[in-house]
């Protein structure tokens, strides 16, 4: 019959093996030891970030409006941020200079560690071989976070910005062809607006000259039409004998131009008089063809002058527009930026810490110790069971 159990008993059993426990717990022990000495020192900073819930939603009317909404977790789109390659290369940016060692954007990744803490807050941790290092890239990537946000949510403004000097140098060399053109044709034609750089005799003087020139060919065309009909009609009245016109009908000046006089005409007969004045009108009418051809071509090379103009003047409004709603939008990124990036904050900043916190001897040797120990039990408890009275 078997004896009843006994605890006093048994534990007196296992004292008996106290060498099968105490030998697995020193070496556990040891073992801890040793690698805990082999491991390398480590320092980890931390610091701990808030990310609210979304109070703001942003409407490209340039006004934000406020939305509530305790459903969402912001924290499950702004953790991952903290561990890509924009925020690394943001973080050593701004303390590249001051870290001990140079680091790699693969090197602080793999350092960077983030974990959610209570409401909204969650804490990034880094570790370093050094102290100093540690910390500083702990908040350096605490800073940078916010303008990664903002980046993503509103958009990227270097590329903002590059695109805005594009428009800037179109506009600039429209700009600039409108003030050549204005240098060289004046504000005349019916242009309007200042133009600084050019004096006002050379605008006056370049306005006059094209206005003057349109208004001596069109008169002289006028002139020599009216004088052309005028020879034409005393001609034709000679030539049907329907009597003499009278010489009056031509001018002085104009007969003069061609060599003849009425004092000249005068005394000749009406049969006479048809041979010059035939002649005349020959010549009259080679002189107003020459004249309408000039003019022809002095209104076509001022429409294309006023076509120039146009043209210079839309493309120049159309770049300046384009400058006018790239500034306002500019106003609108740095307000969302401002929206987005703000609702990360960083709310204790990492310190330099004091202690290492690999290797952790006080941890690791507990752990050991209390592996040792079980081992070891278990050990006993296996002899007792199997030993002999058993």
């Amino acid at each position: 019959m078997d004896q009843p159990f006994r605890l006093s008993l048994y534990l007196r059993r296992l004292a008996q093996h106290w060498k099968l426990i105490l030998i697995p717990t020193v070496v556990a022990l040891l073992v801890a030891a040793l690698l805990s000495w082999l491991m390398p020192v480590r320092y980890t900073a931390s610091t701990v970030m808030v990310a609210p819930k979304q109070q703001l939603v942003w409407r490209w009317t340039n006004k934000v409006y406020d939305v509530v909404d305790i459903r969402s977790d912001w924290r499950a789109e702004v953790l991952p941020l903290v561990k890509t390659q924009a925020t690394a290369e943001k973080a050593l940016a701004q303390v590249g200079d001051r870290l001990s060692r140079e680091y790699t954007v693969d090197q602080v990744l793999a350092a960077t560690s983030v974990q959610s803490g209570p409401g909204s807050t969650f804490t990034i941790r880094v570790k370093a071989d050094h102290a100093e290092d540690a910390a500083l890239l702990a908040n350096a990537l605490a800073q940078a976070l916010p303008e990664v946000v903002a980046d993503l949510y509103a958009g990227n403004v270097e590329a903002f910005q590059q695109a805005q000097e594009q428009v800037n140098e179109g506009f600039a060399e429209w700009d600039e062809r409108w003030r050549r053109y204005r240098s060289t044709y004046g504000i005349g034609l019916g242009f309007t607006g200042d133009l600084a750089g050019v004096g006002e005799d050379t605008i006056y003087g370049n306005q006059s000259a094209i206005k003057q020139e349109l208004t001596i060919k069109s008169s002289q065309v006028a002139e020599l039409k009216v004088f052309r009909d005028k020879v034409a009609r005393v001609l034709d009245g000679l030539q049907q004998g329907t009597g003499t016109p009278s010489l009056a009908l031509l001018d002085d000046a104009m007969l003069a131009r061609y060599g003849l006089s009425r004092t000249a005409l005068q005394p000749l007969s009406p049969a006479q008089q048809q041979k010059p004045l035939a002649d005349l009108l020959t010549r009259v009418d080679a002189d107003l063809n020459t004249l309408e051809e000039d003019l022809q071509a002095l209104q076509a090379h001022t429409a294309e002058i006023l076509q120039e103009k146009e043209m210079i003047l839309r493309q120049r409004g159309s770049w300046y527009d384009s400058i006018k709603a790239l500034d306002e939008k500019l106003i609108e990124l740095n307000v969302k930026r401002l929206v987005e990036g703000q609702r990360v904050q960083q709310v204790s900043k990492a310190q330099v810490p004091t202690k290492p916190s690999q290797p952790n001897w006080g941890l690791n040797l507990g752990l050991a110790l209390a592996a040792g120990l079980l081992a070891g039990l278990f050990l006993a408890v296996v002899a007792v069971y199997f030993g002999p009275g058993s």
